[in-house]
């Protein structure tokens, strides 16, 4: 019974080293289980950022998109109202304001009403105006006699005589001492009451200004 008994126990030790040897591989089982699940847990992490930076990445393309399709459409507006010939900017008015009013409004934004120098500006602007009628900076207001450009520029009488419509200017009841376009030809200038509200042009030079590279992003 002894020697049985001793048997027994010495079975018993003996099967302890593999007992714990297998549940130190249960365990390493366990640490390396638990070394996945946080591998998986981190590239679970990983993917959800990256879908979130995709999604953010796409609504800021749109609202690029968005941004651009809206400056296509301002400059569209912009060069509607603003545009570029031979080295000038021209804005022509929305509004209708007096004469004085329209001048005042081309001060504030550091021009003067338009003059005109040659046959193509004249060309050009009554081809814009498409036939609305528009001042420009031409009045006798200060001796209801002598014409003068408000920019400064020196009013050629020969040479414009051509811009006349046909019996103009004539002065009619002694108070027409501003001048507009009215008709879309060349002979299109007309004297008028300087208190008729019209549309306006205003004139920069690019090169002085700056405003053509400013507005429209290059030169011309």
């Amino acid at each position: 019974m002894e020697l049985d008994g001793i048997y027994e126990n010495m079975t018993l030790r003996n099967s302890l080293p593999q007992a714990g040897k297998g549940l130190s591989q249960q365990y390493c089982n366990l640490g390396q289980n638990s070394n996945v699940l946080d591998l998986q847990v981190k590239t679970a992490d990983m993917i959800s950022d990256a879908l979130l930076w995709k999604a953010r990445f796409e609504r800021v393309n749109a609202s690029i998109a968005a941004l651009r399709g809206q400056n296509e459409i301002l400059m569209q507006r912009l060069s509607e109202i603003y545009t570029v010939y031979k080295g000038s900017l021209y804005y022509f008015s929305c509004t209708e304001k007096p004469w004085v009013d329209a001048e005042l409004t081309c001060v504030s934004k550091g021009s003067h009403l338009t003059s005109v120098t040659s046959v193509d500006e004249q060309s050009f602007l009554y081809k814009k105006a498409n036939g609305f009628r528009y001042w420009n900076g031409l009045n006798r207001r200060e001796d209801q006699k002598t014409f003068h450009w408000t920019d400064g520029t020196l009013y050629d009488e020969a040479k414009t005589k051509e811009f006349w419509i046909t019996g103009e200017p004539n002065n009619n009841n002694n108070n027409e001492h501003c001048v507009h376009f009215s008709k879309k030809e060349l002979k299109s200038w007309n004297d008028l009451n300087c208190e008729s509200s019209l549309k306006f042009i205003c004139k920069w030079n690019c090169e002085s200004s700056g405003l053509c590279n400013e507005i429209f992003g290059h030169k011309h």
